[in-house]
């Protein structure tokens, strides 16, 4: 595909990561920036920067993390100019619509690719646009769920692993199954729970991630952000300027015991002397589906619950499957 306006790359220029960096995500529910962005981008999975520039300008960017046949799109991003993205009325909405729709028609026909796939907020404006105008469609939903301790308690059977045989053999029987399983991200540190016989009944994969929190979901979430740093308690989990928190995946407990992931987390948040944890996980994934109601999830959960995400695909296959595996989800991806 020939056009004057868009780039592919294999390396970020300086334009595309100030352009991401400079990206506040989400729209009517909370709104955050990241600020490992630039780090991310260096360990980002095969990546391809798809950027519409004009006037030496970039005007959009979308990044993709090649995933085999599968493309994961890790950032969806506009200059300010563009914000209105959202509106089917904009002049340079239609110019950039029919650039990306060029892009993904030639990946899908040349068989290049045979799916792309995202995680969108059903609140962010320029998320549905996104979905609604190149033929995405809804096939799961990942909760976002937060597990939080002031202070969190130690356990003795913690450990701290590698990606060892041991622990890769537990991860895939559990997750080799589920869509879009890969192991491109799967680097440590891992923690494990052992038994007296010195057996693993619980693992896990964190990543250590950093936001700057403009708002807060709900109708008071931009007053939140200003009084938290003032309450005791609640100041030690959110901290707007920079909020650091513990992010999980591959979570893996032994018959889906509940008391092992509350062990497991309250473990880590103090080996890492952190007060938070966000597991995002497929509503259907059968770990979660047994210990949701089971876990003393914290008080911040207690504050905003449980917000979901919708999983959009585009494949090259018009007609609409009914998807009943889950989608493996990996921290990276939300970080």
């Amino acid at each position: 595909m020939k056009s004057k306006l868009l780039h592919i790359r294999n390396e970020a220029t300086p334009a595309v990561i100030d352009l991401l960096e400079s990206v506040t995500l989400g729209t009517n529910g909370a709104q955050y920036r990241h600020l490992d962005t630039r780090n991310r981008i260096n360990e980002a999975d095969k990546p391809v920067f798809l950027s519409i520039e004009r006037n030496n300008t970039t005007l959009a960017n979308i990044t993709f993390c090649q995933r085999g046949d599968a493309w994961y799109i890790r950032y969806f991003a506009f200059d300010n100019r563009f914000q209105s993205t959202g509106s089917k009325k904009s002049n340079g909405n239609n110019m950039i619509k029919r650039e990306i729709e060029s892009f993904f028609q030639d990946a899908i026909a040349n068989e290049k690719v045979k799916s792309f796939y995202a995680y969108i907020d059903p609140k962010n404006v320029k998320s549905l646009w996104m979905a609604e105008n190149f033929g995405f469609k809804t096939i799961s939903q990942v909760a976002t769920q937060t597990f939080s301790r002031v202070i969190p308690k130690s356990s003795n059977r913690l450990e701290k692993l590698e990606f060892t045989q041991e622990v890769a053999s537990f991860i895939r029987a559990a997750f080799f199954e589920q869509d879009y399983y890969f192991e491109a991200q799967m680097k440590p540190p891992f923690y494990g729970l052992r038994d007296e016989n010195g057996e693993l009944i619980a693992i896990v994969k964190i990543t250590i991630a950093n936001w700057e929190i403009k708002r807060l979901p709900g109708k008071t979430g931009g007053l939140l952000t200003k009084v938290i740093p003032l309450i005791p308690r609640l100041n030690k989990l959110i901290r707007p300027k920079k909020h650091t928190f513990v992010v999980p995946d591959c979570v893996w407990a032994k018959n889906n015991n509940p008391h092992l992931v509350e062990e497991l987390f309250n473990g880590i948040l103090h080996l890492e002397k952190r007060n938070l944890i966000i597991w995002w996980v497929d509503v259907n994934d059968d770990l979660y589906k047994t210990v949701g109601s089971k876990v003393k999830w914290g008080l911040l959960h207690k504050m905003i619950g449980v917000s979901h995400a919708h999983v959009v695909e585009r494949t090259g296959n018009s007609s609409i499957e009914n998807k009943i595996k889950p989608v493996f989800t990996a921290g990276f991806d939300f970080i």
